[in-house]
């Protein structure tokens, strides 16, 4: 009988769980990539290595346990081991987009559940209500379900946790109270056959049991896996030496800019490009330990540019859930410190990023934070107040539609913060100030 490996880690998060009807306490988690990992219960293949058109969010099991069923947001369904196809809703247009499923005792139906609580049902599963249109607005939305033991009701699960119960689901408690590593991601009934027990799996790899539900085992997953962060370090080396490109006007959201500047350098010649370039660099490396996949706005420091509105262009594609620009101050020389600068709310003919303007408040103050305690530098004696500054003039702030901040790290033209610049033991210092913001930010993020 085939595994999971060993060692049971996830670079993607994990969005389902289902029990196997087979051995007391055993289950499977399930992945967004596909990949199936299971805990004293038999393995019966994945869709890891598939190329997915939606992610899973969803996993179900055969009443022997020889098999599962995964389904997608688009509400396609995998299909492993004795699991037999009953229908999909893949050529459906949804409102909203399925986020779970559970199979009837027999294997020869199953229920998919919509983030809304819509319900679609499939062979021999009967309808026993929704959340869709219930008199209550959900506080948050549905992430999952389990159906009882004789498949004459099912529990839907919200992601702080709250549980909704229909037919002869009965409640057993609920995460609703709690703070929580991550969203509950999905849930699976327990296998004791009283209907009064189940299992709620969190983003994280943490399983919470109630009723009659046992604790087997968890998924460690990284912090930021499956999360996209975009990191710009400003200006280029080449920019220096093509006018012609930096100086062109660009919309920068209802006002022009220059596509991009030279930069500052310390009195010494060490330009701020290359200390940008590098503290990037290391905070990508940080980042993806964290299990975060990073994108850069540029990949060298001999190149030119790119233009300050293609670098929030970057971040936008990427739908990155958080982007920094990372730059060095040319300020007074009597001046010294750290800035944080935060988007404005500005709505121009090309661009609207007044829904990021509050997480990118707070993105702003964890990078301000953390940034202050990792490297000891000061915040700005001549920007800002505590470090921090919104602006409505920047283009790579104004053209985001992802939350974004910029940092000022240091004075370059200060000698004292000029002699930290040049020093490769600070400029790591900085990158992890950097990352442990956005790792602080994101991490509260995903307990929403």
């Amino acid at each position: 009988m085939a595994t999971s490996p060993p060692d049971p880690s996830s670079a993607y998060p994990v969005v389902g769980m289902a029990a196997d009807p087979a051995a007391a306490g055993g289950y499977w988690v399930v992945a967004a990539n596909g990949g199936v990992f299971a805990f004293s219960a038999p393995f019966s293949g994945s869709a890891g290595g598939l190329s997915l058109n939606r992610p899973i969010v969803g996993i179900a099991a055969t009443p022997d346990g020889r098999g599962y069923w995964l389904v997608a947001s688009d509400g396609g369904i995998f299909s492993y081991g004795d699991a037999a196809f009953s229908g999909s809703a893949g050529g459906l247009s949804l409102n909203k987009p399925i986020v779970g499923m559970a199979a009837t005792p027999d294997g020869r139906g199953y229920w998919l559940v919509a983030s809304d609580g819509g319900i679609f049902s499939y062979g021999d599963a009967a309808f026993e209500g929704s959340a869709a249109y219930g008199s209550t607005p959900l506080a948050r939305p549905i992430v999952g379900m389990a159906a009882t033991p004789d498949g004459d009701g099912y529990w839907l699960v919200a992601a702080d946790g709250g549980i909704f119960s229909y037919g002869d689901a009965a409640f057993a408690g609920s995460t609703g109270g709690m703070v929580l590593g991550r969203a509950v991601v999905g849930m699976a009934a327990s296998t004791a056959g009283t209907g009064s027990g189940y299992w709620l799996a969190g983003g994280d790899g943490g399983v919470y049991a109630f009723g009659d539900a046992a604790f087997a085992g968890s998924v460690h997953v990284l912090a930021l896996a499956g999360l996209v962060v975009a990191l710009d370090p400003g200006h280029d080396g080449g920019n220096g030496g093509a006018p012609q490109v930096i100086d062109r006007p660009i919309d920068g959201g209802g006002f022009t800019e220059p596509c991009d500047t030279v930069g500052a350098a310390t009195d010494a010649g060490y330009p701020e490009h290359a200390f940008n370039f590098d503290v990037a660099t290391r905070a990508a490396t940080l980042l993806e330990a964290e299990g975060a996949d990073v994108v850069l706005t540029r990949s060298t420091d001999t190149g030119v540019g790119p233009c300050v509105d293609v670098r929030a262009a970057i971040g936008n594609d990427a739908h990155a859930a958080a982007a920094v620009s990372i730059h060095a101050d040319g300020g007074p020389p009597g001046g010294r410190g750290f800035t944080v600068i935060t988007p404005a709310p500005v709505v121009s003919p090309i661009s609207d990023n007044t829904a990021i303007v509050a997480p990118s408040d707070v993105l702003g103050t964890d990078v301000r934070n953390a940034f202050a305690a990792t490297t000891g530098e000061p915040t700005s004696t001549y920007d800002g107040t505590d470090g921090l500054i919104a602006r409505g003039d920047l283009g790579g702030l104004t053209l985001s539609t992802v939350p974004k901040v910029l940092i000022e790290c240091a004075n370059m033209r200060n000698a004292t913060d000029a002699a930290l610049v040049s020093t490769a033991g600070w400029r790591q210092q900085a990158a992890q100030g950097i990352a442990d913001g956005v790792t602080g930010f994101l991490v509260a993020e995903q307990q929403t």
